[in-house]
């Protein structure tokens, strides 16, 4: 991507997602675009910066593993142990991040693709509305995410915080290292109590 695209909307993000992306990550990421802009508009960000960020989002979650870790590197993101075990899972939103930052991509949106695998501390509207959007995509199914889905269209807050704590439980529940942000978004909402 060497073209700018600082003022890229809804109808181009889908195009360069369907350029780079599988019919069925490409349907995922219409999903949660869909969502995203849904819960944009009860929570006051923008619906059209969510659907571009939901397009966006997944752009290099079709990269192999040598891949991710050959952008990584590339475009200068940090690979720690954790990241290394889980390349593509850990790195593909930072990557996309990055090599959407490089093209121009207003920075509020191109945090909120870098932040909405794990999640992170001091996440704007915007990149909790796609943080949620692609935790509670349609598509997906497992204990917790009926109360979270319910959460989403009352208060943002709570249930980004109870999506942050079945992420948490999961992660732990398979015997998996905790990524810093996933812990860091944890701690912002239960670290008080």
């Amino acid at each position: 991507m060497t073209d700018a695209i600082r003022t890229i909307g809804p109808a181009e993000a889908r195009a360069r997602a369907g350029g780079r992306l599988g019919r069925r990550r490409l349907e995922h990421c219409g999903r949660v675009a869909d969502l995203a802009a849904h819960y944009a508009a009860l929570h006051g960000a923008s619906p059209d910066d969510a659907r571009v960020v939901g397009w966006l989002h997944d752009l290099c979650r079709d990269l192999s593993d040598d891949q991710a870790l050959a952008a990584a590197a590339r475009w200068g993101v940090p690979v720690g142990p954790l990241e290394r075990s889980h390349p593509v899972g850990l790195l593909h939103a930072p990557v996309a991040a990055a090599e959407l930052r490089a093209a121009g991509l207003d920075e509020r949106l191109a945090r909120a693709v870098e932040v909405h695998t794990v999640g992170a501390a001091g996440m704007d509207t915007l990149a909790k509305c796609v943080y949620l959007a692609d935790f509670c995509e349609p598509e997906r199914d497992f204990d917790g995410l009926g109360k979270v889905r319910r959460l989403a269209d009352a208060s943002l807050d709570e249930a980004v915080a109870a999506a942050a704590r079945l992420t948490l439980l999961d992660v732990i529940g398979r015997e998996r290292g905790v990524h810093p942000g996933a812990l860091a978004l944890y701690n912002e909402y239960y670290g008080a109590r």
